[in-house]
Parts: structure tokens; sequence; C-alpha cells
């Protein structure tokens, strides 16, 4: 018989919560009572992150795009575009257990720089920090960086394999015993235990150390949005959780099936975490959760959306809102956005929406979205949880009224009389909220 991995032994549901979300939230000023300004939002922040750590989410995630959007979408757009690592940092003074995830770029960040900023929010938080690791398709973003332009696909991968591995040998430079703090001496660390990563490439060149020890979780947790083929490959082999998005409970399944035998293929023992995102409006009756969706609704710029997908290779601007949506003006394929193009051309098409209906729906990407009750939205994600779909979510909620709160309040306790999340909080590492053991040193382990 098949040991069993730690997941499959012990399989605990996992939430983690949006801090902002580019693209989605754009309509979000115009909520009555929402403050727009700089304070404002600032308390937004802190106030999320607050109710996810009452709530005993794993932690807050934070997307990043490396540029502020199409020139469409600037009228409609709050300048909040804040940094991923200063906030995180910011927001670790104001939580103790919330785990702090940060995107970060391995096509437009240098691989020592984010191993350092890395590493000191895994240290400064006491072990809460995860990095997203993104490939970048967006020609804006590269446009920032002084870039000859965004590689390809599949070398978009191939160099974010080693990006990886350098940043990974850069946080294990030191040994688990190379501090030894001899006062008599004045010895503070053992040299023969502090190691370079001497990497040297056609890309880059590192030399090291970083000149910092490992962290009390051995190492900040990956997470991985990759879904296609290359995508995939990479977060199966690598991935310690994985963002997906997934409308279907069909599609949901397969993905799931997928990327789990890939990572057993790969001869990982401990498998990936897949937390598909989760986009939700809770209302204490299905009745009340309408007319917060109707809030929802009137935020909502469609001019905003259609000039932001633009991104993926689809440009609907100027087309009647109350139209059909023109799917000729979806690219017939793209290398850079092939799973993108094909998640929202299943939501042009099933149902047969307008424009302006469609452009609605991607508010959620193509992910899984809940307007309900709470006992709605609680069996939902039960259903998707116990049927194969998905380890947990990583939760899209409304900015307002009070949607994140309501959901810890009336959602959270369901899940738990159900057996299928935390009463407290275990530990006080993001790995050990994930279940997930620390990473050996390679060093240590080489000796």
């Amino acid at each position: 018989m098949t040991a069993a991995t730690p997941r499959e032994r012990e399989r605990e549901l996992h939430l983690l919560v949006f801090g902002h979300a580019p693209g989605s939230l754009a309509g979000a000023w115009r909520v009555p009572g929402v403050g727009s300004d700089v304070a404002s939002r600032r308390q937004r922040m802190v106030e999320t992150a607050q109710v996810a750590e009452a709530g005993l989410l794993d932690g807050i995630f934070f997307a990043d795009g490396l540029n502020f959007g199409p020139d469409g979408t600037w009228a409609h757009k709050v300048p909040d575009d804040f940094e991923p690592l200063t906030t995180t940092a910011f927001l670790a003074a104001a939580t103790e257990h919330l785990g702090l995830v940060v995107t970060g770029s391995s096509q437009f960040q240098a691989p020592y720089t984010l191993a350092r900023q890395l590493l000191s929010l895994d240290h400064l938080s006491g072990g809460r920090a995860g990095w997203n690791l993104v490939t970048s398709f967006s020609e804006a973003a590269a446009a920032n960086y002084g870039s000859r332009g965004v590689v390809g696909h599949d070398d978009r991968y191939r160099q974010a394999e080693e990006v990886l591995e350098i940043v990974k040998t850069l946080w294990d430079s030191f040994e688990d015993d190379a501090v030894i703090a001899d006062r008599a001496r004045g010895i503070h660390t053992d040299p023969s235990k502090v190691h370079r990563a001497d990497h040297h490439s056609e890309a880059f060149d590192v030399a090291g150390p970083l000149g910092s020890t490992r962290s009390s979780q051995g190492q900040p947790v990956i997470f991985q949005a990759g879904a296609s083929t290359a995508g995939t490959a990479f977060a199966a082999r690598h991935a310690d959780a994985i963002f997906t998005g997934h409308p279907t409970l069909a599609q949901s399944q397969d993905f799931y099936r997928r990327i789990t035998q890939q990572a057993r293929d790969a001869g990982r023992r401990t498998l990936p975490i897949v937390t598909p995102g989760l986009s939700f409006v809770v209302g204490s009756t299905e009745e009340e959760a309408q007319r917060y969706e109707k809030v929802v609704e009137e935020s909502f710029i469609p001019e905003y959306q259609a000039a932001w997908l633009q991104e993926v290779d689809i440009d609907v601007t100027g087309h009647p809102l109350d139209g059909p949506v023109p799917l000729d003006r979806f690219a017939a394929a793209s290398e850079k956005h092939h799973t993108a193009l094909a998640g929202y051309k299943t939501l042009a098409t099933e149902g047969n929406p307008s424009l302006r209906e469609f452009l609605y729906k991607t508010i959620s990407a193509f992910g899984l979205r809940v307007v309900g009750s709470p006992e709605r939205i609680a069996d939902e994600i039960q259903h998707r949880f116990e049927n194969g779909a998905a380890d947990g979510f990583i939760l899209q909620p409304p900015v307002a009224p009070d949607q994140l709160q309501l959901f810890v309040e009336h959602v959270v306790p369901l899940l738990q009389k159900r057996g299928l999340f935390r009463h407290e909080y275990s530990g006080s590492t993001l790995r050990d909220h994930l279940g997930l053991t620390p990473p050996a040193n390679r060093y240590t382990t080489n000796r």
C-alpha cells in the first residue's frame, strides 16, 4: 500500500483573502460610505487583515501587476497600487498570526533582491511570508523595467525555474547551526557554515551569500498560479499552494486531478494545496444577499472592465453594453493568455449574456462566484472541498457592505460546526497554518 501523503492524512480547509484585487474593485469607491483617500484605504487594509485574523484565516494574498493598467482604465481607477512587500510589512505589525502572501515577478525583479526582501518579511513577521511567483506577461510591465519586452511563454517558465533555484539557494545561505555567538572569542558566525550561491549563467550572475539566516518556517511558502501546460508542470514541481480559477465543479475537479497526478509523477510526497478564487456576496438570507449584490452592481463600471480586458487580448471597448458580446474581438489564440482567453470565452457564451452582463461576470475572473445566505456559501465550499475540487479558497469579497466581516461572523462558524475549519491557530507560521513542514536546509542535509 502506498503511504498516505500529509495532505491525505490530515485534510483541513484552507481560507485566504485578497488584500486588494486589481481589476475587480474599480467601482468600490462609488459605494456610499467607502472612502477613496489614502487614509481610508490604509485603514481598510488594516481592517481586512485584522478581520481575516479574527476569522482564523490562513493568510492575506496580494496580487500585483507592475503597471497601472491600460490607459482606458485610468479615469475610473483609484490610485491604490501599493507595492505588496511594503504593504505586508506594514500589516505584519498590525497582526500576529495571519500569513502574508506577496506577488513577485521572476522576469522583472532581480533574484537577489527578491530573496532578500522576502526573507526579511519572513523574519520580521515571525515566519508568515509567502511568495506568489509570477512570470509576468504584460508588455506594459516590461516597459517599466527597461526590458526588451516579454519573453516567450515557455521561456518565461524556464527562467522562473532558474530564479526560484537562485532564491531558494540564497535562503539557505546559513546552515542551521552557523550562528554560535561566542562572546568570549568575538566569533558570532562560523564562516565554514555560510555558503555562496555562486550562480552563473547567461541570464544571471549571483554570488551571494544572503546576509540572513533561515526563518522560523525555514523558507517563505511558494504560491503559483500557472494554468498552461508549462505553468501547471512548474506548479506541480515547485508550488506549496496553487491559486487557480474554474467556474464549474467539473473543471475544478479536472484541474485538481491533473495537478495532483503531476505532483506525484514529479516525486513529491507532500502535494500542493489547491486554492481557487471564490468571489462571494453574503447576506443573512437569500433576499438580503441579493440586496447587497445590487449595491455591488450599482458601483460597477463596465467601461473600466472593458478597458482592463485589453491586458488579456480581448478588446470590446466601444461596443454597445446591452448588445451581444462581440466574440470576434477576442483574440483567436494567444501564447501569453490562452488559459485566460478560454475562461473568458466560456463566460461570454454560457447563458448568452449581454456585453454588460459578461463584463460584470469578469469581476471574479473566471472562478467561482456565489451570492446567497451563509448556508448556501458554506454548502458550496463544503461540496467542492469534499468532492475533489479544492483544498480551500482565496476569498474575494466586495468592499462593502462589510462582506468579509459577515463571512467571518456567519460562514466561518458553519464551517467549524461541520468539522471543516479550525477553531484556533495551531501554530504561528504560515507553514503551520497550511500544514506544511519546513523544507530541509540543503547544506545541512548534504553533510
